[in-house]
């Protein structure tokens, strides 16, 4: 056998190695979308008593949330490049700021909140306060401008080829819309819900909340097996 011969062997068998990887890898987004909904449904059939300490504040939901943040950063780490880890640094950002807002830091040391416009216009938001708040602003609009302006031709093309990283994050906004819009859902649209109700809004909201960062994760490891820059 000729080394022609052993190198397009050895093509072939890279090639079908990727290819059964990249098949296998596929499967992520599905299970994670059924493991979500699995829970929902799980959580539906538990007693009012059991739901409120899955789902309180600082319970094992969100606790879980701001976890799967931590192992989406420690990921990122592990299977990207130094060089993709600089260039893309505004995913980096993006989930750490998901974090912090899993936790309420955008409303720690604040007098309304980061993300409130009171915070902006009320006379009891002393200069510093004001100041501060103005530049996390910034910040997080930078990352988003970052993103949508760097990512959103490949975003686009990803979705429309059903490439997996790009179909996690298109979940992942979804999820963020969703969780968002049942997040004070009576106070937002002046409806009165039952208490059932109440707790199903409740269930979707966290659980929605912890697919975010598992959509991430499935995201950036569909990077690293696509080889993507």
């Amino acid at each position: 056998m000729t080394n022609q011969d052993q190198k397009t062997l050895y093509d072939i068998a890279m090639n079908n190695n990727q290819n059964h990887t990249s098949s296998s890898s596929r499967i992520w987004l599905p299970l994670a979308l059924i493991l979500l909904i699995f829970t929902m449904g799980l959580m539906t059939l538990m007693d009012a008593d059991e739901q409120k300490k899955l789902l309180t504040e600082n319970g094992l939901f969100e606790s879980l949330t701001v976890y799967l943040y931590i192992l989406c950063l420690i990921l990122i780490f592990i299977f990207w490049s130094w060089k993709k880890i600089i260039t893309k640094w505004y995913f980096s950002a993006l989930i750490i700021l998901f974090a912090l807002r899993e936790l309420d830091y955008d409303k720690a040391n604040f007098t309304h909140g980061v993300l409130k416009s009171r915070q902006y216009f009320s006379d009891l938001v002393g200069f510093p306060e004001l100041i501060a708040s103005i530049s996390i602003l910034i910040f997080i609009v930078l990352v988003l401008g970052s993103i949508i302006i760097k990512e959103k031709d490949s975003f686009i093309e990803g979705i429309k080829s059903l490439k997996q990283s790009q179909l996690a994050v298109l979940v992942s906004i979804i999820l963020v819309i969703i969780t968002k819009t049942i997040d004070g859902i009576e106070r937002k649209f002046g409806i009165d819900l039952s208490p059932p109700g109440e707790r199903f809004a409740l269930i979707v909201e966290e659980v929605g909340e912890m697919g975010i960062p598992i959509m991430f994760a499935i995201a950036i490891l569909s990077w690293r097996n696509k080889n993507q820059t």
